[in-house]
């Protein structure tokens, strides 16, 4: 029986039409520009009346080639859903992978499996009794550059220590923005310390916006690639887990990083 392809189109259309999906992430940047991690990508694809499923890239369309394994999914609204798909089928770049270790509904392998530059990642999904099968892409990019991040490290309680990483670009600038609140400013105008090649500085209430919603750490030194920055007890607001940063620096654009919790 022949497929049957979901055109790229609106989330609704992919809910009502049973043709293929397509999700088209950025292209891949050089490795001279700051990389951060993207948003998990899930895409609607309708298999049969009243069954649809996700198809999930946790990776955003951007694998990293340094990760042990990259799995991709299927992910079902309901459990007794699966039943009702009779088959899955993963394919890469046209051809079956390699390797897979994952099993009817995840495609498993080592990340070397995908060679350096673009790819697609095809899924055919054969819907239980004898519905035409649906097919779904995912567009990927697979890199060596090393991602940026924002780490969450070990602090007593009231205070936060913040890990900050380029991935290998030189920083010229840091900003870190809580995702709700403002920061605290003591009496004595001391709001922590940030160490950077392994000299430490002491941050004051001159690196806060007027509104005590940025903190920005400039003029970093040629060949910083990473900044630790703890705030004293009571001054960041909330979690680390829910502090940004933006990091300035490399080839391209200032980039948007969330904490890694």
């Amino acid at each position: 029986m022949k497929a049957r392809r979901l055109p790229l189109a609106l989330l609704v259309a992919l809910l009502l039409l049973p043709a293929a999906a397509h999700a088209v992430p950025p292209p891949d940047p050089g490795c001279d520009a700051i990389v951060a991690p993207r948003p998990a990508i899930e895409l609607p694809v309708q298999v049969a009346p009243g069954l649809t499923v996700r198809v999930r890239d946790p990776y955003g369309g951007l694998i990293a080639r340094n990760r042990l394994f990259v799995a991709l999914s299927i992910r079902y609204a309901r459990p007794a859903d699966r039943a009702r798909v009779a088959s899955v089928t993963w394919l890469l770049d046209g051809q079956p992978p390699r390797r897979d270790e994952g099993g009817r509904d995840q495609l498993l392998a080592p990340s070397k499996m995908y060679s350096r530059g673009p790819h697609v990642i095809s899924v055919r999904i054969v819907p239980a009794g004898g519905g035409a099968p649906v097919e779904a892409e995912l567009q990927v990019t697979a890199t060596d550059c090393q991602f940026a991040s924002v780490n969450p490290g070990v602090a007593r309680p009231g205070a936060m220590t913040l890990e900050l990483t380029s991935g290998g670009p030189d920083l010229s600038a840091v900003e870190l923005v809580p995702r709700r609140g403002r920061f605290t400013v003591p009496r004595s105008g001391r709001l922590g310390t940030a160490t950077i090649g392994g000299n430490t500085r002491v941050l004051r209430a001159g690196a806060l916006d007027r509104r005590h919603r940025t903190l920005r750490i400039g003029r970093l030194a040629k060949g910083t690639t990473g900044v630790l920055v703890h705030f004293d007890r009571g001054v960041a607001p909330g979690r680390a887990c829910a502090m940004g940063a933006t990091l300035e620096g490399g080839a391209g654009a200032p980039v948007r990083v969330a904490a890694r919790c």
